[in-house]
This record gives structure tokens, C-alpha cells and sequence, in this order.
């Protein structure tokens, strides 16, 4: 057996803590999960019942027998977190991130943004460190995550799911509506891996439909169309390691919907904006009613 449990037990034990550590003082949404009823070196098992969400820390004291099992069955049932509001810092911080969103954006304000409102982007601290800005709405308008510079708030009322990462690197959010489901993650690339990684969401936007069945032999030959990634590489100072914020899902904003996947942008009428490359400027992409943008000065 996995000792990762599936999905709708990993889901069920976050919402019984109301998605923060139940070990009082501490609340973090950063979680994992600790099997405690039996333990998994007794029975591996995944009955929530004898589970219970936890972050890192306090699941590997509760591994070494910190609390009792009564102790843990009052945490489920009286965790420390009580407010419709979860909140916590992100502490990924790096200088000069690039912004993998179906587009690149690399030294840009925002991101994207939709009926002129910032949905994504970024300011400079005095350190010189890009701090990640958010605002993510459902159909109706209300917020479901803010983040400002790093420090985030989820309202968990018009959550359906919010799982972050133990190592907080990656954080996943579902409006309760249905219309809004937004995926970050943060990496370290080499710039080797870096640019194979390019070269693959590049590659998957330009194969034709009728090629795909004979696709090794095309993607042999479009080698040649990798002059706009070297040329992007460049122009972020070549780094041996490059920073990287990858988003993807989909933003629901009024009458708007965009999908954002690893290659590409799509709106509800079915456009399609696929890898551009933005460098400098103070909006990467600007999507609304009546118009739409890449590089705005």
C-alpha cells in the first residue's frame, strides 16, 4: 500500500482541521498527515479515523510519540484553527523570477492582468527580492486567496479545497463554486533543465494536429525553433540557477474564464495565446472585454 493516502481522505482530514495544524499555538496551513490509530508501522492503513492532518514538524513529534491517541482524537475534534480566514507567509523569496503562465514573463509588475484589475505580479522589496502578489476571485466576484507580498489569506468559505505542501513550495486552491481552480508552485531549475523544460511546453504548443501521430520525426526537425529561448535565456543574464514561479488553472472573473496551462492561455470564445515571451514592462498580459495585450510598457 501507498502510504500517501488518496485524495478524498487527504482532503477530508485538512477540512476536519480546518485546514491548519490542530496543535494549539500553531495553525500552519503547510500540512501533512500522521496515522496514529494504528500507527503505519503496525497496519499500514489510510481510515481517517486513526489519522489526523498535521504540518511537518508536529507529525514528526507525533511520530516519536509526543501526544496520546486521546490527545490527538481531542485535536480532531477541537482543532487550534476556529477562523473562516487561513492565513500564512509563503517563504519562497528569490531575486529576478521568471513567471511561467502558458506565457513567460521575466522583470514584469504584473503578470496578468484581467478587466484591469492585477490577478498576478510582483513588487520589489529594499532587498531587491521579487515578493508574489495574488487575487483570486470565483464567478461571483468574491475572493477566494489574496496574496500580498508573500503573505497569503484564504477564505475558506468559498473554498472547495486548499492543500499547500508540507514544504509550502507548491499550493493548490477550488472555489466552492466550481469556476476557479489555481495551481503555483516554485523551483529552483538549473539552466540546463531550465531550458529542456522551455523546449518541451514550446514544442507541445506548435504540433500540428494531423503530425501528432508521426510527432518524434516533426519534433526532430523543429530543433531550428529554439532561437526565441536561447534569446530569452540571454536576456535574464544566462544563471546557472533560475528561479521559477509556474502557474496554471483556471481563473474564473465575471463573464471571463481563462485556462491557463503549461503552454498556453485560453479564453471561454476559444483563443488561444501560446509561449510568448515577454521581457521588462509593467504588464505581461492584459486580457478584457473589449481588448488583449502581451507587453504592456
Amino acid at each position: 500500500m501507498d502510504r500517501t493516502p488518496p485524495r478524498d481522505v487527504l482532503e477530508k482530514l485538512r477540512r476536519e482541521v480546518n485546514l491548519g495544524c490542530p496543535v494549539p499555538g500553531c495553525g500552519t496551513p503547510y500540512l501533512t498527515w500522521h496515522h496514529f490509530d494504528p500507527p503505519w508501522r503496525i497496519t499500514p492503513h489510510h481510515n481517517p479515523e486513526g489519522m489526523i492532518a498535521m504540518c511537518a514538524t508536529h507529525a514528526w513529534l507525533a511520530d516519536g510519540g509526543r501526544w496520546t491517541k486521546e490527545q490527538l482524537r481531542e485535536m480532531k475534534r477541537k482543532p487550534f484553527v476556529t477562523s473562516d480566514l487561513i492565513s500564512e507567509f509563503y517563504g519562497y523569496l528569490r531575486k529576478n523570477v521568471v513567471c511561467l503562465f502558458g506565457n513567460v514573463a521575466y522583470r514584469v509588475k504584473n503578470i496578468l492582468e484581467l478587466n484591469g484589475e492585477r490577478v498576478i505580479g510582483f513588487e520589489k522589496d529594499t532587498d531587491g527580492y521579487d515578493r508574489l502578489n495574488l487575487l483570486i476571485r470565483n464567478r461571483e466576484g468574491n475572493p477566494v486567496l489574496v496574496m500580498e507580498n508573500n503573505y497569503w489569506t484564504a477564505y475558506s468559505k468559498e473554498l472547495h479545497e486548499l492543500s499547500v505542501s508540507a514544504q509550502g513550495k507548491s499550493l493548490n486552491v477550488a472555489s466552492k463554486d466550481g469556476t476557479t481552480q489555481f495551481e503555483m508552485r516554485f523551483d529552483d531549475y538549473p539552466r540546463s533543465q531550465f531550458r529542456e523544460l522551455l523546449i518541451k511546453r514550446q514544442r507541445a504548443t506548435q504540433i500540428p494536429e494531423w503530425v501528432k501521430r508521426d510527432a518524434r520525426s516533426w519534433l526532430e526537425e523543429s530543433g531550428k525553433d529554439t532561437n526565441s529561448i536561447d534569446w530569452f535565456i540571454q536576456e535574464i543574464g544566462a544563471p546557472d540557477i533560475v528561479p521559477t514561479w509556474s502557474v496554471k488553472g483556471r481563473l474564473s472573473w465575471g463573464a471571463h474564464t481563462l485556462e491557463i496551462r503549461d503552454s498556453e492561455i485560453e479564453d471561454e470564445r476559444r483563443n488561444r495565446f501560446s509561449m510568448n515571451f515577454v521581457v521588462g514592462g509593467r504588464t505581461a498580459f492584459s486580457y478584457g472585454s473589449d481588448s488583449m495585450a502581451f507587453g504592456v510598457a
